[in-house]
């Protein structure tokens, strides 16, 4: 075995000690900011009871302890920071590529293993066992390196090691308090591996410093991977507006009344709401998260994403009713190969949702104004994807739930392709809408969101087999890492209802105001 030298390294300056302590800082952070983020993964499928967090702490005490002694065994043979960044860059990748098969993983092994207590263990561990263990490394590495003489050898393991606990600590807190809330498991986990990485290739970078070539060649890649996820992020959102809202005090922001609608936009905390007044009615057509443009939070734009998985490989999508653009960003950022034509007949909707929600069009995302009906007669352009959300008011405009309408979203769809229409239940006007579907297309599923409101999926022929649209889902999901699994969605959906007093709905006869209202107890706000 070689011998262990303990006099400094030719090129141990101060800055390069500054660089190690401050790397140590952040891997402690990520380290512990990633335990944390390791409960939402486990909790939806072992809950968040004591199993769960016994599995998750006893996970990374054993990947600490290995990677201590890993660490440490492999800076007495190779004391290098390229050595050390290949280590921390190791663990930053399986972070960055964790959304991709976590929630697979997860699935197989709640399916095959019965015990709890056992299936937690085996879950935290395939979630953070490998990547703890690399990040684990560094504190000894980091040790060896900045080791100068035998009698500071205290002094240095004491530095590492104390300032990788702060950034523990605040990674803990950090998360807990502040990130987690505001950014979702999926955004995170994408944060912290980004950020390893960061830290991996400046020590690369930095012992290849004499090497101008491999050291320009390595900030090349740095600025790439700092640079690509923001454009891609960024190309459907103004950050810098969202930015300014959330530093405006609580209340309503604006009050716009065009040709169509009263449009109220009101902040709340972190939360931008867009409703429309009708006869002393304020209804909610938007809400947005400032913080987190991937975030959904009213529930049924969540399950307007049920029809995906109907066309083989949607690729174009046609939206009617805008709102705050929600919907149309979430499957912009997330499906970066769709293309996006969405409608709305008012233009302050569009100008309201531009400038108060932050909203871009780009060459893949299009925000036209007009009617829906009138659009789909003048353009002749087949969609994977028809999705209807067009409300005035508490019900959808009468002439966009008529059979004359239905089929004309009919005849615009490719071969295999798929609508979904936005519906409140309970009402005759309910099942009216879905007698009138099922007269025109072939299919037709049903999807409740359980807070009063039912996507209808309709497709242009027979719809997928069961088994078709599980695979489908899965593969989506996986490709697409969706804030909101589509599974758990697809799988509420429900039977028709009886539908004895249910009325086909035609042009000539849609009394939309009347059946909106029979069989309601009362009109539900949205």
């Amino acid at each position: 075995m070689p011998a262990i030298e303990t006099g400094p390294a030719p090129h141990a300056s101060k800055a390069e000690a500054l660089m190690i302590y401050t790397i140590a800082f952040v891997t402690g952070a990520i380290v512990m900011s990633f335990e944390m983020l390791g409960s939402r993964y486990l909790n939806p499928y072992f809950g968040s009871g004591i199993y769960t967090w016994a599995s998750l702490i006893s996970t990374v005490l054993g990947a600490l302890t290995i990677g201590y002694f890993i660490g440490g065994w492999l800076a007495d043979r190779n004391p290098s920071l390229t050595v050390l960044g290949v280590t921390v860059l190791i663990g930053s990748v399986y972070m960055l590529a964790l959304p991709l098969f976590a929630q697979k993983m997860l699935e197989l092994v709640l399916a095959g293993v019965d015990d709890l207590k056992a299936a937690s263990l085996l879950a935290s561990i395939a979630i953070l066992f490998f990547p703890v263990t690399f990040f684990g490394m560094y504190s000894p590495f980091a040790i060896r390196l900045m080791l100068r003489s035998a009698s500071s050898s205290g002094t240095v393991s004491g530095a590492v090691y104390g300032i990788s606990t702060i950034g523990s600590i605040l990674g803990t807190l950090g998360t807990t308090f502040f990130l987690l809330p505001s950014m979702g498991s999926r955004a995170l986990t994408l944060m912290l591996g980004g950020l390893g990485t960061a830290a991996a290739l400046i020590l690369i970078a930095w012992s290849m410093r004499r090497r101008p070539a491999a050291a320009g060649l390595v900030v090349m890649i740095f600025t790439a991977l700092a640079v690509a996820p923001q454009a891609v992020a960024q190309g459907l959102v103004d950050d810098q507006a969202r930015a300014a809202l959330l530093k405006r005090p609580d209340g309503q922001l604006a009050r716009i009344e065009t040709e169509y609608n009263d449009i109220f936009i009101t902040k709340r905390r972190h939360e931008l709401t867009m409703s429309f007044q009708l006869k002393g009615w304020n209804y909610t057509e938007s809400v947005t998260n400032l913080r987190d443009p991937d975030d959904l939070p009213v529930h049924y734009t969540r399950f307007m994403t049920t029809a995906l998985p109907y066309p083989e490989k949607p690729a174009k999508i046609l939206m009617i009713g805008l709102g705050g653009g929600s919907i149309s960003t979430y499957l912009g950022r997330a499906m970066p190969e769709l293309t996006i034509d969405t409608v709305e007949i008012d233009p302050g909707v569009i100008n309201a949702a531009k400038q108060y929600f932050g909203i871009r069009e780009n060459e893949r995302v299009k925000y036209l104004a007009g009617d829906g009906r009138v659009f789909l007669n003048r353009n002749k352009q087949l969609y994977d994807l028809i999705l209807v959300d067009a409300y005035h008011g508490g019900y959808v405009p009468f002439h966009l739930l008529t059979k004359e309408f239905y089929t004309l979203v009919k005849q615009r769809l490719a071969p295999g392709g798929a609508a979904a229409f936005n519906v409140h239940d309970g009402t005759k006007l309910y099942v009216s809408t879905i007698r009138t579907l099922k007269d025109v297309f072939p299919a037709l599923h049903l999807y409740p969101t359980g807070e009063g409101e039912v996507i209808m999926v309709a497709t242009a022929q027979d719809a997928p087999s069961d088994a078709a649209l599980k695979e489908r889902t899965a593969s989506l999901q996986q490709r697409h890492q969706f804030r909101y699994p589509l599974a758990p969605m697809m799988a509420r959906r429900t039977a028709d209802p009886a539908l004895d007093q249910a009325e086909m709905l035609t042009d000539d006869f849609a009394p939309v105001d009347l059946y909106n209202a029979i069989g309601r107890d009362q009109r539900k706000k949205k």
